[in-house]
């Protein structure tokens, strides 16, 4: 008789202890799943009722000075290291130790993203994150919705993203969790200023990730950042670019990347335009002109000859 499946043995043999160094204790007589999906440095974790630990045996060989942002998708999530809990709500972060033990996890269903923030790279910064180990950060806390948004923005893109991209995330990430949690006091100059360029950052990466989408509009990101369209030019001018250069600039080179990879099965010039962002194919011909020197045709039929030698 074949042996009887085991499948929190299987989950937590074949990827929970071996890859990250924990391991899992289910609520009695609830089914198990679980759904693992990374996210830069990090994974989003879907599990049954229960919690997920690190023990003396997973500590033992040391985890580094690295911490565990905590980012929790459920209502009542429980954190505990150093003999303390927190309970989290949605929308709600706090701090763990890797080099410690410590559990996550609910007495029902829950969903968390883990991202790795290196202690050196925090104190490159100036911040000690040791202190902020189990305290609840509050979902309204301002550089932790961007943190949030710039999680949505990682977890919606489909184009492959490069080495350099990934590093400029990380650090983009990196940096919010250090205003975060040194920004539970009241506000200084220079973390206003750092609140500022995150929020750029972000503004830059959503556009970078949707500007082809049908309708995008300066209105569109400020909604979805939480901002005002005007504040959002602001912050897009001063870095030196306009809303409407940046996404036009965007545009232009994802439609000649579509001319000359594909030239001779990439369909109309009409369709380029369209999966590009641009609705009106006389606009899209006279910017393209203006930017490459050339008609999207013949740009296309001089890579076509490129092609075939």
């Amino acid at each position: 008789m074949a042996a009887r499946r085991n499948p929190i043995r299987e989950w937590r043999d074949g990827f929970a202890r071996g890859m990250h160094s924990i391991d899992f204790a289910p609520v009695p007589e609830v089914p198990f799943h679980a759904s693992v999906v990374p996210i830069l440095h990090g994974v989003r974790t879907t599990l049954s009722a229960g919690f997920t630990f690190r023990d003396d045996e997973l500590v033992k060989d040391g985890g580094g000075d690295s911490f565990s942002l905590v980012l929790s998708r459920s209502n009542n999530l429980e954190v505990a290291q150093r003999a303390q809990a927190v309970r989290l709500a949605r929308g709600d972060a706090t701090l763990l130790h890797v080099g410690e033990t410590g559990h996550v996890g609910a007495n029902e269903d829950f969903e968390f993203i883990v991202q790795m923030i290196p202690y050196t790279e925090a104190a490159a910064r100036g911040v000690c994150l040791d202190g902020s180990v189990t305290q609840r950060l509050p979902a309204q806390t301002e550089a932790l919705q961007l943190l949030w948004s710039s999680i949505r923005s990682l977890e919606k893109r489909k184009l492959p993203v490069s080495q350099d991209a990934c590093a400029a995330m990380h650090r983009h990430i990196v940096d919010l969790a250090a205003i975060a949690f040194s920004s539970q006091m009241r506000l200084g100059e220079s973390e206003l200023s750092a609140v500022a360029s995150a929020r750029l950052a972000t503004a830059v990466e959503h556009i970078a990730a949707h500007f082809h989408e049908p309708g995008f509009s300066a209105a569109t990101v400020a909604q979805r950042q939480g901002i005002s369209p005007r504040y959002l030019q602001r912050l897009l001018e001063s870095s030196g670019a306009t809303f409407t250069a940046r996404v036009t600039e965007l545009r232009l080179r994802r439609a000649y990347a579509l001319l000359t990879e594909a030239p001779s099965g990439g369909g109309r010039i009409i369709d380029v335009a369209l999966q590009a962002g641009f609705p009106d194919i006389s606009q899209f011909n006279r910017l393209f002109r203006a930017r490459f020197g050339d008609t999207p045709s013949a740009v296309r039929a001089q890579a076509a000859e490129q092609h075939r030698r």
